[in-house]
């Protein structure tokens, strides 16, 4: 099912309906379009351009420089989310540590460094704007800028399951199985070819990427500033069945030594909802079922007050 209706946000329009626009988008959705946000469509296409041709080097020379449980970054084709394998292969890149950069494809990492960048800019632009916006305080949104732990994850659902005939664990139906995302707030350019769903008032609805545009959506930690305010939204990534589908997301997350909770408004000041949450701690209980089939996945509801 299709949603002409996803909030479509234009960075340029006035500050009153800017605000109005998020407040009502984060609210309702938890996802929105937006245009007029600064990255320059050439660096957005060579990003594409750049992740396409790492993803068509040979298994072997991706899996060389496959990230483990102790090196988070690299290459990956047997993730798991709700304990089934993604129909994905991805690679990811943070902004510190060693990144085993391809050296087939040279251009790969100056491009990746360079959308990232521009990507981390505009995420915590949107997050401090979001904040504004639920009349939150802007202050732990704005300190994203210098201390955070945010990475960039290239993307490749494939058309045949990569691994099919070898020991890996059977793949499941989904390009990604349903969740919620971890962190303050995702960025994800899309290559136009369907595939990402929400879920909305109880139905599975297509996020469509509008020309121009880049899809933005809450995560975890943005749920728990808002004390419940507003949702992190569910979503899951169909299997590609005839045609081949690329993205990049870039995952907006709190520093590796941040404790988030509820940041209440003056107006608003009801009871915490959540315990505070060690995000390291979080992250990795998170991280776990990336690997293995350590049964049900820590939610921030673990973290709800009763």
């Amino acid at each position: 099912m299709s949603v002409p209706g996803t909030p479509h946000v234009d960075l340029n329009a006035p500050p009153s309906a800017l605000r109005d626009t998020l407040a009502s988008a984060c609210a309702q959705w938890g996802f929105f379009q937006v245009s007029n946000h600064g990255i320059d469509a050439q660096l957005l296409q060579s990003a594409l351009g750049a992740s396409e041709a790492f993803f068509r080097l040979p298994l072997n020379d991706k899996q060389a420089l496959s990230r483990s449980e102790a090196q988070p970054w690299g290459y990956y084709d047997r993730e798991l989310t709700k304990n089934l394998r993604d129909r994905k292969e991805i690679f990811d890149a943070g902004h510190t540590g060693d990144v085993p950069w391809p050296n087939k494809v040279a251009h790969f990492a100056p491009i990746a460094r360079t959308f990232s960048a521009a990507a981390h800019a505009l995420a915590v632009r949107l997050s401090v704007l979001i904040a504004q916006a639920l009349q939150l305080p802007p202050q732990p949104a704005q300190r994203l800028m210098d201390q955070h732990s945010s990475f960039t994850r290239f993307n490749h659902y494939p058309v045949e399951d990569l691994l099919a005939g070898t020991r890996a664990p059977a793949a499941g139906p989904l390009g990604i199985s349903h969740h919620t995302d971890a962190g303050v707030l995702t960025i994800l350019l899309q290559d136009g070819v369907s595939g990402l769903q929400m879920q909305h008032q109880g139905q599975w609805m297509d996020v469509p990427a509008l020309p121009g545009t880049l899809t933005v959506n809450l995560g975890d930690m943005f749920q728990v500033w808002a004390n419940d305010h507003i949702q992190a939204p569910v979503h899951r990534v169909l299997a590609s069945t005839t045609t081949e589908r690329f993205s990049i997301a870039y995952f907006l997350n709190p520093a590796e030594d941040s404790v988030i909770g509820p940041l209440l408004a003056a107006e608003s000041s009801g009871r915490a909802r959540y315990e505070p949450i060690a995000w390291s701690e979080f992250r990795g209980l998170r991280a776990l079922g990336d690997y293995g089939d350590y049964g049900d996945e820590v939610q921030i509801g673990h973290y709800r007050r009763e």
